[in-house]
């Protein structure tokens, strides 16, 4: 399967896209310098898989904080090589990546979500005339109805990550006048600063919140958030994912042909080295990648591969048998979210109603975000 990562570092105020042996930390100030999102695309055969997450925010006079892109007088370059945690019979996904300084534009609005129809299977009562309705249930969090399925989707697919930095839309200078995306403090409280420092750069204070984590509406609709490849326009965007059965792996995996016929519909609230057509999901235990916050919120070193998490560790002590890799993912979620109940939701998440799929395929389009999304991130378009 394929891998991409980024790794960044500032040079007098240019954004150089390379290969280094360790990102450099860049201060952040609140002087934003407008620019957009750079990305670098890195490949390898194997196991591993990609993902995003962000190194920065602000900008100050020319000099891009950790991880950032370069602003629109900026430059970047980019360099291919393989990188990429490998691992035999598929991989998972990881994170690499960076926060772009510019403004976003306005965005359009609207009302999203038509309910669902009866006669169809779902969590619900029952409809008259018809089959099972599509109610939720009192297992499954809050949300809208079952949206309507569409036929002219681009073709994409979903890796996974989770980093504890605080995301990229969660600057005042990325979101285009709109109120950032909330950042969160080690003990998870909410931080009134949106210029607090990124907890992934030294000296950072400002983690992602734990109410970013996804969660299912019903037994085919689930809500979540990603980080994204959209350009410097897509803080607060929604995207409904139809997943098509199959993986990205290019191989037959029990997790992804689960989701057959399963919807998700994602917020971008983060940017960085993913591909186009990519969504690298945020899911508690999916692996931090090349920036790493979480080692020091949660307080230990035992957060799986770097790239995939505790599935990918799982799988490769367990000689990738999907049965005793998805009941020892499911026993490290309970170990290390013990007494992160949001966090040992979001993990558990991923093991049921995701079925552990490993970079499973999809279509997606563009659609108007859900109030509960946009509630749980603080950022609405």
């Amino acid at each position: 399967m394929k891998t991409s990562r980024v790794i960044r570092h500032c040079i007098a105020g240019l954004s150089v896209v390379g290969v280094v042996s360790a990102l450099p930390s860049c201060s952040s100030s609140s002087a934003v310098t407008p620019g957009s999102a750079g990305t670098g695309s890195l490949t390898a055969s194997g196991g591993g898989s990609s993902g995003s997450s962000n190194a920065g925010g602000a900008t100050a006079a020319g000099a891009t904080a950790a991880g950032a892109t370069a602003g629109v007088a900026g430059a970047s370059s980019a360099l291919s090589s393989s990188a990429g945690a490998s691992g035999k019979g598929g991989g998972s996904s990881g994170q690499a990546g960076a926060t772009g300084g510019g403004p976003a534009q306005a965005g359009s609005s609207g009302r999203g979500g038509s309910g669902g129809t009866g006669g169809k299977g779902g969590a619900g009562g029952v409809g008259s005339g018809g089959g099972a309705g599509t109610g939720t249930s009192a297992s499954y969090g809050g949300g809208g109805g079952q949206p309507p399925t569409f036929t002219d989707g681009t073709q994409g697919w979903a890796s996974r990550y989770w980093d504890c930095c605080k995301p990229a839309c969660g600057w005042k200078g990325n979101v285009g006048g709109r109120t950032p995306v909330q950042s969160c403090s080690q003990s998870d409280q909410p931080l009134s600063n949106y210029d607090a420092r990124n907890a992934c750069e030294s000296g950072g204070e400002a983690y992602m919140c734990h109410s970013v984590q996804p969660w299912a509406v019903s037994a085919t609709l689930a809500y979540g958030f990603a980080a994204v490849n959209k350009g410097s326009d897509y803080c607060g965007k929604c995207y409904q994912l139809q997943f098509t059965g199959e993986s990205h792996n290019g191989k037959a995996e029990p997790g992804s042909a689960s989701l057959a016929g399963k919807t998700m519909i994602v917020q971008a609230i983060n940017n960085g080295g993913v591909e186009s057509n990519q969504f690298d999901l945020l899911v508690p235990g999916g692996g931090v990648g090349l920036l790493d916050a979480c080692s020091k919120q949660w307080g230990t070193k035992d957060l799986g591969e770097q790239y995939g998490g505790f599935y990918l560790a799982c799988q490769k002590s367990n000689g990738f048998d999907y049965a005793k890799s998805v009941a020892c993912a499911r026993a490290k979620c309970e170990s290390v979210f013990a007494s992160k109940p949001d966090l040992l939701t979001g993990c558990e998440w991923f093991i049921d109603w995701y079925g552990a799929a490993d970079n499973p395929t999809l279509t997606y389009k563009e659609v108007t975000c859900p109030d509960q999304i946009t509630k749980n991130s603080g950022l609405k378009r």
